[in-house]
This record gives C-alpha cells, sequence and structure tokens, in this order.
C-alpha cells in the first residue's frame, strides 16, 4: 500500500476533513481524517462519494433567506449544522430535520440526491425557518460505533430534542412553533420524541415515509421485494431474512444474544425492535403531517398508511397526503414501487411537496 493524493475536503464548524487515498495493488481507497480545531485527529472513516449529484431545485431563491452555519451540542459528540432563516423581521416557524437509518449527513445524502438540501431551501425560500444537522453517526462514526451502550436515542432521538433546546435561544426563532421533519427511520422515533419532550417545545411533527410498525417487519418486506425483482441473491436473502426474524423473537436479549446474530451491537437493535410507530402516537396530542410516496418499496404505503389510519382514527389533529410518482426519498418516478438504481439519477423533490409542508406548518403557526 502507498499513500496517494491528500485533499482538503470541506471544512465545516467541527471538523476540518482531510481525504487520503490509500493505493492498492489493483484499487484506491479514499479515507476521510476528521481533524479537530486543534489539529488532532478525531475520527476517521471511508470516503462515500458519487457524482453526479442533484443540482440545487429550482424552487431554491437562496437571495430570499440566509444560511448560518451552528453547532449543536458539546462534549465529545458536537454536530455541525444549518439553520436557513428566511430574510425579514421573524420570528419565523422553524422545521428541524432528522434522517432515517445509517451515517447521513445534513442533505441526507442518497447517492445523487440531497433530499434535506432540496427540503431546507425550498421552506427556507417560502418563509418557514430549518435547521439541519450532520447525523451523530456521520460526524462522528468511530466514536459511536465503538460505545457498547449506543442505542436508538442516542443516534437519532435525544440530538433531535437538543435541537429545540438549541433553537429556543435564536432570535428569529418562533419559541412556539418548531417542528420537527423525521424521514424514515427518523419519521419512526418522531413519538419517541413526542414522548421525551417533557419542556412540550414540539409544536408538531412530520412525518416522511415513516413506517407504522416494527423496523424488522419493514426491512423484511423490503428484503422480499428485493428478492422478487433479482436485486438480492438467494443466499444473500436467507441469510438477511433470517437476522432480522430473530429480531422478532420475544426472547432476544441484548444481554445474551441469540447464537448466530450478525447484525452488529445487539444493545443498538434491542433499543429498536420494540418501536411501533403508528400505536405510540395513539394518544398523543402532538399534531401530525404523515406523507407518503406510493412509490416507496422501502417504506410501502399500502403497508403503512393504513395502519397510521387504523391507530390514530380517533385524533382529529392528523393529516394526511400521498404521492403517486414518489419514492421512499420523495423524488418522482414512474411505475409502481420503485427500484434500488432509481436513487442514481439526480432529481429533486417536487415543489408540491415543500408547499403541501409549508401550507401545513404555516396553518397552524397562524
Amino acid at each position: 500500500m502507498e499513500i496517494g493524493e491528500v485533499t482538503q475536503k470541506e471544512t465545516n464548524s467541527v471538523h476540518t476533513n482531510v481525504e487520503i487515498k490509500l493505493v492498492f495493488e489493483q484499487f484506491t481507497v479514499p479515507l476521510l481524517i476528521k481533524l479537530d480545531p486543534s489539529g488532532k485527529i478525531d475520527d476517521f472513516q471511508l470516503s462515500m462519494s458519487f457524482s453526479p449529484v442533484a443540482e440545487r431545485p429550482s424552487y431554491s431563491k437562496p437571495e430570499s433567506f440566509v444560511d448560518k452555519e451552528v453547532v449543536v451540542g458539546s462534549g465529545a459528540f458536537p454536530l455541525p449544522g444549518t439553520l436557513s432563516v428566511p430574510k425579514g423581521k421573524g420570528p419565523f416557524p422553524v422545521v428541524i430535520l432528522v434522517q432515517g437509518s445509517g451515517a447521513t449527513d445534513q442533505d441526507e445524502t442518497a447517492f445523487a440526491l440531497k433530499p434535506f438540501r432540496d427540503l431546507a431551501e425550498g421552506l427556507a425560500s417560502k418563509g418557514i425557518a430549518v435547521l439541519r444537522y450532520n447525523k451523530r453517526t456521520y460526524e462522528h462514526g468511530l466514536k459511536t460505533q465503538s460505545s457498547p451502550f449506543y442505542t436508538v436515542d442516542k443516534e437519532t432521538t435525544d440530538d433531535a430534542l437538543l435541537v429545540t433546546h438549541f433553537l429556543k435561544n435564536e432570535l428569529l426563532i418562533d419559541k412556539n412553533q418548531i417542528y420537527i421533519l423525521g424521514h424514515s427511520q427518523g419519521g419512526m422515533m418522531l413519538p419517541k420524541m413526542i414522548e421525551k419532550d417533557q419542556n412540550q417545545n414540539i409544536a408538531g411533527a412530520i412525518v416522511m415515509g415513516g413506517p407504522a410498525r416494527t423496523i424488522q417487519d419493514v426491512v423484511l418486506d423490503q428484503f422480499e421485494y428485493l428478492f422478487s425483482i433479482g436485486a438480492m441473491k438467494p443466499d444473500e436473502y436467507k441469510f438477511y431474512k433470517s437476522q432480522f426474524e430473530l429480531l422478532n423473537d420475544p426472547n432476544f436479549s441484548s444481554q445474551n444474544p441469540p447464537k448466530g446474530f450478525y447484525l452488529g451491537s445487539a444493545v443498538f437493535w434491542d433499543s429498536i425492535r420494540k418501536v411501533k410507530a403508528a400505536e405510540m402516537s395513539k394518544e398523543q396530542k402532538t399534531p401530525l403531517l404523515i406523507i407518503q410516496g406510493e412509490r416507496d418499496y422501502q417504506v410501502q404505503s399500502k403497508i403503512e398508511i393504513p395502519l397510521w389510519k387504523e391507530q390514530l382514527k380517533e385524533r382529529d389533529n392528523v393529516d394526511y397526503r400521498l404521492y403517486p410518482k414518489l419514492n421512499h426519498f420523495f423524488t418522482e418516478g414512474d411505475g409502481e414501487l420503485s427500484k434500488p438504481d432509481e436513487y442514481y439519477s439526480p432529481a429533486n423533490i417536487p415543489e408540491y411537496v415543500i408547499n403541501d409542508i409549508a401550507t401545513w406548518v404555516q396553518g397552524r403557526s397562524k
């Protein structure tokens, strides 16, 4: 192995990022080194990039808002983020964006797509402030993965609630109009955020492609679909199906995980496997907007939406929006359920989704 090209990448308010090419005989691996303000190595990970990526959407009006770089939290896990604030006197309602599973940046970059960039700039162009931030597993991947007590609350819930407290000190933010939008796993964890929101900072929540059921049941349906279209090999399908089925065993224990469990931290999986978002939301009072793409193969609307509606049928402050052409990342396509390679094509969230979210938030802000 040889050390190849060294390039300084983006610098955020927490880390200076340096990419080092590790050159092997038959391939090159880009390694991203994260330096703290003193210049010491704080974290590192393999650098994942994709080209081309979606350009800024046409509905983004950069002249109508200001981006402010912020740091949420302190200590071992400060998170860099961007607060997009409309120009004007304010105070403005604000939407916090919470990502789905995996190590994701503040744009929720997924191959050629940047859905959270689209949401942030689209909503800020329509008079709604937005705060998005790098997920803990993205900014501090090595430190989080090495923790033996890492749970879904530490990955998702607690940081989102920390942002609500952070926004209380922002002068241009309406402290009574703080909303959270959770995508995918982030949407699934919204009821937990509401449950733990002791100061009732959350004025409303938007579930964007969020499961009503347990994560393992949702993933098992994903695998079945991918196998049916030839996107998973038989051995791969059999292995992962058996792994996720273990999570439905009522005797599953993080202290004594079943023999042959290979999905990683049993502590993490034990913390998430019993979460049933729709059931948790049943007795809650916080207003909800549930939005879903009908072509989403990862969280399938024909299964999830009826479950949301059944559990929440007694509530009068829940709204639904279904989009026939949209996939899991809310970009358009044709056909019934989407396929994974659809995410490789640059695309933006359509403006009608931005309009629906803005109308709902502003309607509650009056």
